[in-house]
């Protein structure tokens, strides 16, 4: 089984955190759209002729397409490949998008669940994120959703912002779980480069938060979720039994997918693939039928170190005898070594022979995984 993600780079306005590729200008989108299906053709053998189990269309903001165009994608899709009946096929969407008639039309897709970016339920923050959309848009999109009869529904939200109290974290942790939503992304704020917030930073403009907060955020959204019966699957995820997110499980599992678009990546178990991020070069080169992706063939330790990357952030931890068993004995040699210590520091351990990161070592996850490294 196999996935594709489909990247839809279009934004109405950019939030100060995001690094992603985007753009606020639409003035290519019927091209655009048209060269996603042409790089599916040109690119359907990547993945073999496995049959496809979910699709994704993140962004960006797929919602600035309209349900027809996305229907269209999903039709050409169906014609190469064969989707299981019980794909899960998801749209990011902006609450402010979510209209009744955006909804009815969606409705008419074989869209089936809906990843809505909340961010927050306060509008100061909001207004701070460069966010479009507000507190009661939030709430307001995630019930008519339900209303309209779509019960799988993801909500993202960002802890961690310059001044952001517990107090605060704690009421939007407790809005989120009254809504019913059974699915939440929660993210740490990060200021990655070229980004407003990383410019804001270095200008004195906002503060980040100490670490002592952002650790008792994190413990906050845990204990939160856990107090709602969500289950802590992924580091950033947590979900109701039978809400995981199929997709992005598929990629800590090391399953093999597609990625369409300006940016998009791909992985097929031998090589990685990375789209150009750039609008009018990926259609120039679409069209042309090549130089619009870069390849990485992945050598055994690239895919040990992706294995531990991958296995250690979820609930499902790291199989020592998949190890052995696709890396060799050198590997399974090295981290048999070196998670010794993190045993014994209670920040790795085991159950049911597979090792786990422990809730200790969630704070600090990025040091257990690189002393993993090969």
């Amino acid at each position: 089984m196999s996935g594709i993600y489909i990247h839809i780079p279009f934004c109405a306005k950019k939030c100060f955190y995001c690094d992603f590729y985007t753009t606020i200008s639409t003035k290519y989108k019927n091209e655009y759209v048209k060269a996603l299906i042409k790089e599916l053709k040109q690119r359907q053998n990547y993945i073999e002729k496995k049959e496809i189990e979910t699709i994704y269309f993140g962004g960006g903001t797929p919602s600035l397409l309209n349900p027809i165009e996305i229907q269209n994608i999903i039709d050409e899709i169906s014609k190469i490949y064969n989707i299981t009946n019980n794909a899960e096929i998801t749209i990011e969407v902006n609450p402010d998008d979510i209209n009744l008639k955006y909804v009815n039309e969606l409705k008419d897709t074989e869209i089936n669940r809906i990843s809505i970016g909340l961010q927050s339920f306060f509008n100061e923050d909001l207004k701070l994120m460069n966010r479009r959309h507000t507190s009661s848009e939030n709430i307001n999109a995630v019930k008519l959703l339900q209303d309209k009869g779509y019960t799988n529904i993801s909500g993202d939200l960002i802890y961690g912002l310059p001044n952001m109290t517990i107090e605060n974290w704690q009421k939007n942790l407790i809005s989120f779980f009254d809504l019913g939503v059974p699915h939440l992304s929660a993210y740490h704020l990060t200021y990655e480069p070229n980004t407003v917030f990383s410019k804001f930073l270095k200008k004195g403009k906002i503060k980040e938060i100490p670490e002592e907060n952002s650790l008792k955020q994190f413990e906050l959204l845990i204990s939160e979720a856990k107090k709602n019966n969500f289950i802590h699957y992924e580091t950033s995820n947590f979900a109701k039994e039978g809400f995981f997110s199929r997709h992005n499980s598929a990629y800590w599992k090391q399953k093999h997918y597609l990625g369409l678009g300006a940016s998009a990546h791909s992985y097929n178990g031998k090589s990685r693939q990375f789209n150009i991020a750039n609008i009018k070069e990926y259609i120039k080169r679409v069209e042309e039928g090549s130089g619009y992706f870069e390849k990485e063939e992945l050598s055994i330790t690239d895919k040990y170190n992706d294995y531990i990357i991958t296995s250690l952030r979820t609930i499902w931890g790291l199989d020592l005898n998949f190890i052995k068993d696709s890396f060799g004995q050198k590997y399974y040699q090295h981290i048999i070594n070196k998670s010794k210590l993190l045993l014994q520091q209670e920040n790795l351990y085991f159950e049911n022979k597979k090792l786990k990161i422990s809730k200790k070592g969630k704070f600090i996850e990025d040091s257990v995984l690189l002393e993993l490294f090969y």
